[in-house]
């Protein structure tokens, strides 16, 4: 009843955060934006857009070294099910794509969704530094001065956070067993199946954190991670162009950043409403007309979103997984999202440390 409530209120503000994206919007103006625009920017922007699936399914697979191997093949197939699957069914397929190698290679769901943690806090961390950066040289009409100040200091409060994030992660490298049993002994009030699961994926996530100690691995890392980020902003530089937009660089950024934020809701259809709305927003503060910008904004949405899943339907037509496991995937990533329960676990058979031959 209560999981019923939470997708029906998650539809409910998906509903209304698309119909505050298309009220007033002149649709028949939209039509004719679309018409002209540069097609082949729009299939490079898809091209880059995919591009970065590769490079996040070899960056995975740093991320998994100190605790399992998987093939790059696997990783790559997991990867864009995965983001296919937010397409489809929202931010509940996002955890799809750990549980889907767990399925394919045998490694425990608690090894591959504490990786999934560690790219997460890469990614959130190099948007930061990407848009802290990027406002401190965006250029904005003067009228618009007090706005952008505003704008730079929740940047860096956003830098100062994640630098404390850091710290307190490399803390848990450093002091596993410490902060393992004080975890034990703060939430010993825990069922035992619970507890047992949330310190597995703690000592996964400490395994996996030790790439920040090794300056090797760290450097590819974040060499992997820029990579992925630089072709998401070039991704939408180009179908910002792509609509006879006049922009630099740094602005497509700061709508990649206005995006992001509304793709935080996690409204079905890759954030549906939500992302369109911020995306508008984000285009509109950079004064370009409202229906452009709406134009703009879909284009955006089915770029970064729905490409991906054309390619998602493709490696499923090729795998050997089922409409059924995929669906019990689906149906498990709420709570598989929190931690490993032991749904996720039956899903993929005995947990192991490595893949079986």
């Amino acid at each position: 009843m209560a999981k019923k409530l939470k997708s029906l209120i998650v539809l409910s503000v998906g509903l209304g955060l698309a119909y505050w994206f298309a009220r007033g919007i002149d649709w028949a103006t939209v039509g004719v934006y679309w018409k002209n625009a540069n097609v082949w920017l729009l299939l490079l922007g898809a091209l880059l857009i995919n591009l970065t699936m590769v490079v996040r399914a070899v960056r995975w697979l740093t991320f998994l070294q100190p605790i399992t191997t998987a093939s790059l093949r696997e990783s790559l197939a997991a990867t864009v099910i995965g983001f296919g699957c937010i397409f489809a069914v929202g931010r509940a397929g996002d955890v799809v794509r750990p549980l889907m190698l767990s399925l394919r290679e045998k490694i425990s769901p608690s090894a591959t969704i504490a990786t999934i943690l560690i790219e997460r806090i890469y990614d959130m961390t190099a948007v930061a530094v990407m848009f802290a950066v990027n406002l401190l040289i965006l250029e904005l009409p003067a009228s618009k001065a007090d706005d952008l100040q505003k704008m730079r200091s929740v940047g860096w409060l956003m830098l100062l956070g994640l630098a404390l994030g850091i710290g307190l992660l490399v803390l848990l490298r450093l002091r596993s067993q410490s902060v393992l049993q004080l975890f034990e002994k703060l939430f010993r009030w825990l069922p035992k199946r619970v507890l047992d699961a949330f310190v597995s994926l703690l000592t996964h996530l400490a395994d996996g954190l030790s790439v920040l100690l090794n300056l090797r691995e760290m450097m590819k890392t974040v060499f992997q991670t820029a990579l992925v980020w630089g072709l998401i902003a070039l991704a939408y530089w180009t179908v910002i162009r792509a609509f006879g937009n006049d922009f630099s660089f740094t602005q497509s950024i700061f709508v990649l950043g206005a995006g992001l934020v509304g793709s935080l809701i996690p409204t079905p259809g890759g954030s549906a409403g939500a992302f369109h709305a911020a995306a508008q927003k984000g285009l509109v503060f950079l004064d370009v007309e409202q229906n452009l910008a709406a134009a703009t904004a879909i284009a955006i949405h089915i770029v970064s979103f729905g490409s991906p899943f054309i390619f998602a339907l493709f490696y499923l037509m090729r795998t050997d997984i089922s409409v059924s496991q995929l669906r019990a995937l689906i149906s498990n990533a709420e709570s598989s999202e929190q931690l490993p329960h032991h749904k996720a676990e039956s899903l993929v058979g005995k947990p192991t440390t490595g893949v079986e031959s």
